[in-house]
């Protein structure tokens, strides 16, 4: 399998870092499961890790973001990476972590499991739900996923997991796994090389997001009308900011919730949620539910 380089693996830390220095001012008062309250000293936040291995740029920017968050909050704070979505929520349950940050479709699968694994906030790039978007050049024969089968492929290493996903699904559907459905899988740096490595025929597929096709649109609409997209998936959840039910006290969770929502207010905030490809943070809309109900029907977790 070829593995995301470690961009996105940065990118996701740092997004659990920018959920901690968003709750501004916070002053962390908890409870353990057992419901004997106790001041937290330090805020623990917990993010499931993704494929392959921490690279010197992912600490730096790591402790970049420490500094923000203390600067701004003023709360010493711990990011505790978890082997995998299962050990970050079990370890929520047992209150050994406060917070935790997942993938939105790592969500869907974890709530399943522990009914008592609440939303606290979306994290949005552009549109609340992600859509993924297979695009080929308009001279491609391919009229839908099968077509694309001996085929080369690019999937940016600034991209984000649900496009594997969404890839490795329709790939095993059409009769293959992903890397002996397509000849070749690339990772450019960002989402514009692998939409102009179509364009200039040095690969025939791209894998991209619905914000990052309309950002190519709008930064070189003659190339992008050069491309067409083969198909696209159902909506996907957003990364999701959880906390499990008591962990926390109501007062402490509704502050945090507050910081999130209104992090992109300081010229600060802004600069970071930038920095990571986040436009903001949004409450949980009426539908989240069905999309995550949707998100586990038709992409369940794998048995190891």
């Amino acid at each position: 399998m070829v593995l995301l380089p470690s961009f996105t693996r940065r990118c996701r830390l740092g997004f659990t870092l920018l959920v901690c220095g968003a709750s501004l001012a916070l002053t962390v008062a908890g409870s353990a499961v057992s419901g004997q309250k106790a001041k937290i000293e330090t805020l623990l936040l917990g993010a499931s890790a993704l494929e392959g291995q921490s690279a010197p740029k992912e600490e730096a920017a790591l402790g970049t973001l420490r500094e923000f968050i203390k600067e701004e909050t003023g709360l010493p704070n711990e990011i505790k990476r978890q082997k995998d979505w299962q050990e970050l929520a079990g370890k929520m349950a047992k209150g050994e972590l406060h917070i935790g940050v997942f993938e939105g479709f790592e969500y869907a699968w974890a709530q399943e499991k522990y009914k008592q694994l609440k939303p606290l906030a979306i994290a949005v790039n552009v549109y609340r739900y992600p859509v993924v978007y297979v695009v080929v050049k308009k001279d491609n024969a391919a009229k839908d996923f099968g077509g694309l089968k001996g085929q080369s492929l690019s999937i940016p290493a600034a991209g984000e997991a649900h496009l594997r996903l969404y890839v490795e699904h329709e790939s095993k559907t059409a009769g293959k796994p992903m890397k002996e459905f397509f000849s070749k899988i690339t990772s450019p740096d960002n989402f514009e090389d692998a939409f102009d490595d179509v364009v200039d025929g040095m690969v025939q597929v791209a894998v991209a997001d619905r914000a990052a096709l309309d950002a190519y649109k709008r930064r070189k609409p003659g190339r992008f009308n050069q491309l067409r997209p083969v198909v696209h998936s159902p909506p996907f959840p957003p990364p999701v900011v959880a906390y499990y039910e008591k962990v926390l006290d109501d007062t402490t969770l509704e502050r945090f919730r507050k910081g999130l929502l209104e992090s992109g207010k300081k010229e600060k905030g802004q600069t970071v949620l930038t920095l990571f490809r986040l436009t903001g943070f949004e409450t949980p809309p009426d539908d989240f539910a069905k999309v995550l109900a949707d998100t586990r029907k038709t992409y369940p977790p794998s048995k190891k």
